[in-house]
């Protein structure tokens, strides 16, 4: 087993969460992402790396963010490198990483799989992991079903949407899937490429911010319940997952509960934004545990039962704005924007937290400190 290294270069859409778990685990850690906030800034060095539409939804500039990843390393780092949301349309750039970076994740060959609906949908299939009816080709005009077209590789609910008869097919690979009733939630787990351990089930929001981007992510809410039946089959999907793939690390799958039976939607091998709902229920924080995780060492302490459950909800712009001041930000906000920085309204304007005693009043007082920030900003 390779030994642990001290310093970390994270890279990611938005960094933050990740970037404070492993401070708080005793890295140091240099940041490569696609907002640079004032929270990130204070964790360590921080570069902006462009989002651009990739066609599965926003992602870190593929040439920029090549280049930034040559401009460490030519300085002559030793870093582990930990990844998150923004690289799974360009998983490339993850193969042949400059000397001195040390790729601590899942191999960028199972981000190129998922990414290609006929081996995401075979995948399935052969494992017999339960998920909506889906098709690579349009379903029938007369079909009275409602379809949506969901870009492969995308995150956060971006690059999918309703399927209308006639629309044109989206460029990015993409598959058809018929719509399912029933409650988001999703599934957080750590893996060593053969064994695995749950950390918690959520439930997940949906933004309303954009009416074209129906199903974009709005936040978690954590410790959601689960009956036994569906747990243990969700369990047994991880299980399968990590065997099939070599899954390393923090994933998440996501999924539909209707009437207690789960359907798999979409698989996150990475750490994703509900790692945080648990940092503090994990001895030295997940992203340490991550690392070591990578490098084979599931060992460690079971999660801790936290007292209260938290949530995170993201706040979206609801018109164009320039933020004139650093302000006084709210210490239940996180991904707070430096002063000048423009923000196009629908898109992400910062996180809001709670904790509380249970599911249903955490996402009560998320809205209302989303409204208050929102008032804050306006005044």
């Amino acid at each position: 087993m390779s030994s642990e290294p001290a310093d970390l270069l994270l890279v990611a859409a938005s960094a933050r969460a990740i970037a404070e778990s492993a401070v708080r685990g005793g890295f140091r850690v240099r940041v490569l992402d696609g907002f640079c906030d004032l929270d990130t800034q204070a964790l360590g060095p921080c570069t902006r790396v462009p989002l651009v539409d990739l066609g599965a939804g926003w992602g870190l500039e593929p040439q920029r963010l090549g280049a930034a990843l040559q401009e460490v390393a030519a300085a002559g780092a030793d870093l582990g490198l930990v990844y998150g949301s923004g690289l799974e349309s360009a998983p490339e750039v993850l193969t042949n990483l400059p000397a001195g970076l040390r790729l601590l994740g899942n191999d960028p060959a199972v981000l190129s799989l998922l990414r290609d609906p006929q081996r995401f949908c075979a995948l399935l299939d052969g494992l017999t992991i339960a998920h909506p009816q889906t098709r690579l080709d349009p379903p029938p005009a007369d079909d009275p079903g409602r379809w949506l077209v969901k870009a492969c590789g995308g995150c956060g609910g971006l690059g999918v949407g309703p399927w209308r008869a006639g629309d044109p097919r989206p460029a990015a690979p993409h598959l058809f899937q018929r719509f399912q009733e029933g409650d988001l939630r999703s599934i957080l787990f750590i893996a060593d490429g053969r064994g695995l351990e749950v950390i918690g089930c959520n439930r997940l929001l949906v933004a309303d911010a954009d009416p074209q981007r129906p199903f974009l992510y709005g936040g978690a809410i954590g410790q959601a319940a689960l009956g036994d039946p569906a747990r243990a089959t969700v369990t047994h999907w991880c299980q399968s997952l990590v065997g099939a793939l070599g899954l390393r690390g923090l994933n998440n799958l996501d999924f539909i509960l209707h009437q207690g039976q789960p359907y798999l939607l979409d698989i996150n091998p990475r750490p994703s934004a509900t790692m945080s709902l648990y940092e503090g229920q994990c001895e030295g924080g997940w992203i340490r545990r991550h690392a070591r995780a990578c490098l084979g060492d599931l060992s460690g302490e079971p999660p801790r039962r936290a007292a209260q459950v938290a949530g995170q909800r993201v706040v979206y712009a609801t018109a164009d704005l320039t933020i004139l001041n650093d302000g006084r930000w709210p210490d239940w906000s996180r991904d707070r924007p430096p002063a000048g920085t423009r923000i196009a309204r629908g898109a992400p304007l910062c996180t809001v937290l709670a904790q509380g005693p249970d599911s249903d009043r955490v996402e009560s007082m998320l809205a209302a400190r989303a409204e208050e920030v929102r008032a804050y900003l306006s005044t």
